[in-house]
């Protein structure tokens, strides 16, 4: 059960957070990155520029108090090998000792009810690991295949727009 202090607002009301998002990040990601030659600065880049509200890229945090503890991001690209595919929900990040308590799926249904409201009509997603969440959050698997040395899955999910 969600404790009831966690809340998901739009990093674009707290641009602070951009910094420490691009730390976790790094810290969660960095093989990934350098596999796609990409250093810490990009990851910072990217958050910095997910700092929007009305339209992609942007990112959700989830708070417990002033504590960050997760985010989820809407992007437009998100998978090197697939380029032609718009747009994703990526960067699903929930801290260490949060895990397992559902913040994960609150940050998920936020995001898909975000894409709707941006008039988005169908978010992809890929995954190496959680295909189990996504399948119970309603997406669909469109795709299996490799990406930097990993069995990944491309999953889909139409908003409903």
């Amino acid at each position: 059960m969600m404790p009831p202090n966690i809340t998901i607002e739009y990093l674009a009301n707290h641009p602070e957070l951009a910094d420490e998002l691009a730390r976790l990040s790094w810290t969660e990601w960095q093989s990934l990155y350098e596999q796609r030659g990409e250093t810490f600065s990009d990851s910072l880049r990217k958050y910095r520029e997910r700092i929007n509200i009305d339209r992609l890229p942007l990112a959700l945090v989830a708070l417990a108090g002033a504590e960050l503890v997760g985010t989820v991001s809407l992007k437009h690209n998100d998978l090197d090998i697939r380029p032609e595919i718009t747009p994703w929900l990526g960067g699903v990040f929930v801290v260490p000792e949060w895990r397992r308590r559902g913040v994960a799926s609150l940050l998920m249904v936020r995001a898909v009810e975000e894409a709707r409201r941006l008039n988005v009509e169908r978010l992809f997603l890929w995954t190496a690991s959680a295909e189990s969440l996504y399948l119970k959050l309603g997406w669909q698997p469109v795709e299996r295949t490799e990406f930097c040395g990993m069995s990944i899955v491309i999953m889909r999910m139409d908003t409903g727009k």
